[in-house]
């Protein structure tokens, strides 16, 4: 699968949900493809440096979009599923297009007793962005899977610490991290 790539600084994994300002020429065809294709892009989390990219991405589709007060273009994404990085090339205007190929997302479990706490801090966190709440349903903070990669795109770690995370085949390596980190 070839899918146009959009490197940011940013973590996002299945049914997360962010906001992105879109001003670059090639940004702009990005959005437009995907629009037209029905297909998404990646999202790619970059290293500390802004340009090496992380080989494990994610599958984002374009939920909302508008003009934004200073002229921009504003969309909403979802991310769908998590993807390899198997090779990229960039197009004369600076485009990645990368060839990917599709991963298991992790598998939803139910949140234990002593993993509660992480649930209720992160909706606690949330309350304040009702923008992104609105986008999730109670039940999901039911699921410690998905609690766990709400927690890795907002904990302020470095992507080298989050990325041992994001290549884990399950949440069992992002709720160890959750737990050092959150006491």
């Amino acid at each position: 699968m070839k899918l146009p790539l959009f490197p940011l600084p940013i973590c996002l994994l299945p049914e997360g949900y962010t906001q992105l300002r879109i001003f670059e020429a090639r940004y702009k065809r990005l959005v437009a493809e995907s629009l037209k294709s029905g297909q998404g892009f990646g999202l790619c989390m970059t290293e500390e440096d802004g340009k090496t990219i992380q080989p494990i991405g994610t599958l984002v589709h374009i939920i909302n979009f508008e003009t934004l007060a200073d002229g921009m273009l504003g969309i909403s994404i979802q991310g769908t599923q998590r993807f390899k990085l198997n090779s990229i090339e960039i197009e004369n205007d600076g485009l990645n297009r990368g060839d990917v190929s599709l991963l298991d997302n992790w598998p939803t479990m139910q949140i234990a007793a002593d993993e509660r706490y992480l649930s209720q801090m992160l909706q606690n966190i949330l309350k304040e962005y009702p923008q992104h709440l609105q986008h999730y349903h109670p039940k999901q903070f039911d699921d410690i899977a998905w609690v766990c990669q709400r927690w890795l795109e907002i904990l302020p770690v470095q992507a080298t610490e989050k990325y041992p995370c994001i290549n884990s085949p399950d949440h069992t390596v992002a709720r160890d991290l959750l737990r050092a980190v959150i006491k």
